[in-house]
């Protein structure tokens, strides 16, 4: 693809978590968009880890970061912000910066968003909480001020006690803190599409493109509208916990979607042992494979098992007190 050339993903990862998800991630973006540039932002990710990591993808750039974390709590809170203006101002000199979340698989060109009019493209979608951060697009030199101003208005929100119980209450139109700074940055209104703000003296045009497209969070089919996934919220439960489907992640609804990340990810691994000559699981990046799905198929026996096995290691963390009422 041309348009991949003038292209650079942008994604953190932090602690070995979502290693996994980070694999399967960089793996969607060379399936997408194999000519285009990525950066990941990296710190605390055990050294065999992103070492295999690293060579899998060597055309990668990765950064290792030092944030204060066990110091300043509030920095981990906020590592995505505090990342994503770091990189801004590290590739100021590139136009067209596409910033991710790791959680997320990059399934068709990007490139169709970008353009003149706006330097910023964010997404929104029709529910209590109308905008999610998880994919945010830039054009242009005014990307480092922007997101400066974001990772400030963000700081503001968690150094602010009645602030940060209000980004976190669910009554809220927020579901967090730097969704919370981008609100009342933009003075978001539903229904309002173009916004203009002013960061450090620059205005920056902005756009908003209903999360539908540009970033899913919902369980639904796959469709040619939708170009990235965000595998938030639920899907963590199924794919790092190893939990049932649920009323939030219904199996029908979202039986395309696993069968996308999952294949996704077992290309990712294959390519990591190959070029490593190792024999990594996907255990070894978190990932919990369901016994249930072979092949894209649906077994409702292994299901079954799956379920009461799942039932059994919940009944197992409430008896040793790990697991509290309600979680």
């Amino acid at each position: 693809m041309e348009n991949d050339k003038a292209l650079r993903f942008i994604v953190a990862n932090y602690g070995s978590r979502h290693s996994g998800m980070l694999l399967a991630h960089l793996e969607s973006v060379a399936l997408s968009h194999p000519a285009a540039r990525v950066a990941v932002y990296w710190q605390d990710m055990p050294a065999r880890l992103i070492g295999a990591i690293r060579t899998a993808f060597p055309s990668v750039d990765f950064v290792e970061t030092t944030f204060d974390f066990a110091g300043d709590p509030l920095q981990r809170i906020s590592s995505k912000v505090l990342c994503w203006a770091r990189a801004a101002e590290d590739f100021s000199k590139e136009r067209d910066l596409v910033f991710a979340d790791g959680d997320t698989l990059i399934r068709r060109d990007l490139a169709v968003f970008f353009d003149d009019a706006a330097d910023v493209v964010f997404s929104t979608k029709p529910e209590n909480v109308p905008l999610n951060s998880g994919v945010v697009l830039t054009r242009g030199h005014g990307a480092a001020s922007f997101m400066r101003a974001w990772r400030e208005a963000t700081m503001h929100i968690l150094r602010t006690p009645d602030l940060f119980a209000q980004a976190n209450d669910q009554s809220q139109p927020y579901g967090g803190t730097d969704q919370m700074s981008l609100h009342q940055l933009l003075g978001y209104e539903r229904g309002r599409d173009r916004y203009t703000v002013t960061c450090e003296g620059r205005e920056i045009r902005l756009r908003a493109e209903p999360c539908a497209r540009l970033n899913e969070t919902n369980s639904r089919p796959l469709t040619d509208e939708i170009h990235v996934v965000h595998y938030k919220a639920g899907w963590q439960q199924i794919l790092l916990n190893g939990r049932p489907f649920s009323k939030w992640r219904p199996r029908v609804e979202s039986w395309d979607m696993l069968t996308l990340f999952l294949e996704t990810f077992a290309a990712a691994l294959q390519r990591t042992n190959t070029v490593c000559g190792e024999n990594f699981t996907a255990h070894d990046f978190g990932i919990r494979w369901p016994w249930y799905w072979h092949e894209g198929k649906f077994s409702a026996p292994a299901y079954a098992v799956w379920r009461v096995k799942a039932a059994a290691e919940r009944a197992w963390l409430f008896l040793t007190g790990q697991l509290k009422h309600g979680r």
